[in-house]
């Protein structure tokens, strides 16, 4: 493709743009290496001005890392979550992100909450929950680990196939997750945590606490997700 030089394009979004092509179409693949500065220079008919800020355009986005001494490659495609004032599900999530969604399930199981779970569900902590911990994966690889707790008027899970998206199962049932309040802090993979993961153990992770609600206002679920960065990026609009 040649660079169109009287474009209102700049020619850096013009490079950065053939470059996502190419990774969009398959030509280049995660974890290829692109060729140098200099090789795009002579290829694409522009400067290595033009070309390092093309790359660093990819590398703002996720699409490219750099390897110090190495050179750049293709970076591994990750869940690209945008939160608004909305619920977006991690299966659509991945669906949106040009990715197969799928979960493990690693256990499910009622149980009497300690003071921490009962204070975000609202509830008194004589009042028995449902613990679902799944491990989600994308096109095989796994992403995250989620801890849910439900209230007790949350019990029809236990019928539902809880291998696919809970947020459509709460939808059928009428329960339409509308407020949501959301954490985000560091933490680092225990020995359990690494295996699901498949990460070195301490290696840090990002801990993302929700409590969701209804259209009432009344509480669905307080979940934690145990989330490896490597595969995750978040983008928060205001």
């Amino acid at each position: 493709m040649k660079m169109i030089k009287n474009s209102m394009v700049p020619l850096y979004q013009q490079l950065s743009d053939e470059i996502r092509r190419q990774i969009t179409d398959g030509k280049l693949q995660t974890g290829d290496r692109l060729p140098t500065e200099a090789e795009l220079s002579q290829e694409f008919a522009v400067s290595r001005i033009t070309v390092r800020k093309a790359i660093e355009l990819l590398v703002d986005d996720g699409i490219v890392v750099r390897r110090q001494g190495i050179g750049t490659f293709v970076a591994q495609k990750k869940v690209h979550r945008v939160i608004r004032n909305q619920a977006v599900s991690f299966t659509d999530m991945s669906l949106l992100s040009g990715q197969e969604p799928s979960a493990e399930l690693i256990s499910v199981e009622k149980i009497m909450p300690d003071a921490s779970i009962a204070s975000h569900l609202h509830i008194g902590e004589e009042e028995q929950v449902l613990k679902l911990v799944r491990l989600r994966k994308n096109d095989g690889k796994p992403v995250m680990i989620e801890e849910n707790y439900y209230p007790k008027k949350m019990f029809f899970l236990l019928q539902e196939n809880l291998l696919g998206s809970t947020y459509e199962i709460f939808r059928n049932r009428d329960y339409i997750p509308t407020h949501f309040l959301k954490t985000v802090e560091i933490c680092y993979a225990t020995a359990d945590e690494a295996r699901y993961l498949e990460v070195e153990e301490n290696k840090a992770l990002i801990l993302q606490k929700d409590e969701t609600s209804d259209q009432n206002g009344e509480m669905i679920h307080y979940s934690k997700l145990l989330i490896n960065p490597n595969r995750y990026r978040l983008t928060i609009v205001i």
